[in-house]
């Protein structure tokens, strides 16, 4: 397509293919087609999903400069067990941890939510440390 830029406005030209157009514009940019994607999906039921849980979920799949799927198989691939469990299968991916005996570091935000940890993004992505005896 770029050799017909004589005929083509380049700069709008679009695709829905998320894998192609993170090979060509790169992944910051296919994670704004997925974005726009799941809008178009709920859009036509007539449904509004605020954008950033929309960009939450595309930085998740996008975080590791790839493009990954964000169903049993992507989620299996992740290394919290608990964030696992939340997702669908619990029994699942419990029975799995627990055969392979992986370990926890309760790094991750759900798995922080399911322990009662504080998250450690945004303020709490930091400790505060003080100086006494001045």
């Amino acid at each position: 397509m770029f050799k017909y830029n004589k005929i083509l406005d380049v700069q709008r030209l679009y695709v829905n293919d998320i894998h192609a157009f993170s090979q060509v514009y790169g992944i910051e940019a296919a994670s704004r087609v997925l974005v726009k994607e799941v809008q178009n999906v709920f859009g036509v039921y007539g449904i509004t999903v605020d954008p950033r849980h929309l960009l939450l979920i595309a930085d998740y799949m996008t975080f590791d400069g790839t493009y990954r799927a964000l169903n049993r198989g992507g989620i299996a691939a992740h290394a919290s067990p608990i964030q696992q469990m939340t997702f669908e299968s619990s029994l699942t991916f419990l029975r799995s941890a627990v055969l392979e005996s992986k370990v926890e570091n309760v790094n991750s935000p759900s798995s922080c939510l399911v322990a009662g940890q504080p998250v450690k993004v945004g303020t709490g992505c930091f400790g505060l440390r003080m100086k006494l005896g001045l």
